[in-house]
């Protein structure tokens, strides 16, 4: 027997419930799922282990979750949801009933703003390589490695590279913080993701005020044209804030939670002041320091670090309840970072 969820793109500002004309993952209809003004925007699914599927697969439906999101971003604001959260319509309801007011303060604080990506490497990179092999301190090493014995060339070689990655990192980081220095100045935040290879100088995620696209795209072709062609630069967007405000949709396991309460010798009711309490009081007293020639003291002192993480994690407000039926319909949110598709 299949069990159908809901898939979850993300949340906006909405009244009433209705299907909006696009077809999601599976190719179900999206639809509006709406509590107190705020909506979730979903599509019907079986649940699966989205990191299982074929990569085809995989990419097909993250161009689909982005689709939606971006073709809705249009003309609404939307604060989207980590790809492939899927949830119950049971806990898809307690989700806006518990967190209505956080995700009305993302909407708010995310209002008006989008995210553009700027990418950043050097159009010939190996003209780059050349120039630095060309640097005096490693030409020097390179004359020495000719009239090295076979033995010692190793060595010198070793340091060429070092050298030359060295000099290499210096005009990445000189290049990166004039361009980023540059973009920064009118954006309302900024996040670098990884770099991926030698050549990529930047790789930066801005949140502009959306009246602002204009002056940023006009800011990175005045780059442009100061580096003379030297670096190619890309941007991506429009783009609701991914790297900015994408929410992480969790539950926790009733089983789990019932052991670290355990482990911490804790009640049916607790609060985050008392279980950090109750952890520093068990650190203290079973630290593996204390139990020399006891080999289970580590693992002791490991556990009990592992349940107050869960415990603290599950207990974020004031207070929380470890009865099985509390810890069961307990669904948060949080705003995590995530890379968007560059």
């Amino acid at each position: 027997m299949t069990t159908n969820g809901r898939f979850i793109y993300g949340f906006i500002r909405a009244e009433k419930g209705r299907n909006l004309n696009l077809m999601g993952i599976d190719h179900q209809e999206v639809f509006l799922f709406p509590y107190r003004g705020i909506a979730a925007v979903a599509g019907n699914i079986v649940f699966k282990q989205f990191n299982t599927l074929p990569r085809e697969t995989l990419l097909q439906n993250l161009a689909t979750y982005q689709a939606v999101i971006e073709r809705l971003m249009k003309n609404r604001h939307i604060i989207p949801v980590k790809y492939g959260t899927i949830v119950s319509k049971h806990d898809l309801k307690n989700l806006l009933e518990t967190a209505c007011d956080p995700i009305e303060k993302h909407l708010k604080e995310m209002e008006g703003k989008i995210e553009l990506n700027v990418a950043a490497v050097w159009s010939d990179f190996e003209s780059i390589l050349k120039e630095i092999g060309e640097e005096e301190a490693v030409r020097k090493l390179k004359e020495a490695a000719a009239s090295k014995p076979d033995d010692k060339v190793f060595e010198v070689k070793l340091s060429i590279g070092k050298l030359v990655k060295a000099s290499l990192d210096k005009r990445k980081k000189e290049c990166a913080s004039l361009i980023e220095d540059t973009l920064k100045k009118d954006t309302e935040d900024h996040i670098a993701h990884a770099i991926m290879d030698d050549a990529m100088i930047v790789n930066g995620a801005f949140l502009i005020s959306r009246d602002k696209q204009e002056a940023l795209e006009t800011k990175v072709e005045e780059l442009d044209r100061y580096y003379q062609d030297k670096i190619n630069f890309r941007i991506v967007g429009p783009l609701p804030p991914y790297s900015f405000r994408t929410l992480e949709i969790t539950k926790v396991d009733f089983g789990e939670i019932n052991h670290a309460k355990e482990i911490m010798g804790l009640g049916e009711k607790s609060t985050a002041a008392e279980i950090k309490e109750v952890y520093w009081d068990l650190s203290k007293k079973f630290h593996p320091d204390k139990f020399p020639d006891d080999f289970e003291a580590q693992k002791r002192f490991e556990n009990i670090t592992k349940a107050y993480q869960k415990l603290a994690d599950y207990c974020r407000n004031d207070s929380c309840s470890f009865k099985e039926a509390d810890v069961r319909n307990w669904i948060s949110t949080k705003a995590v970072e995530q890379a968007a598709a560059m």
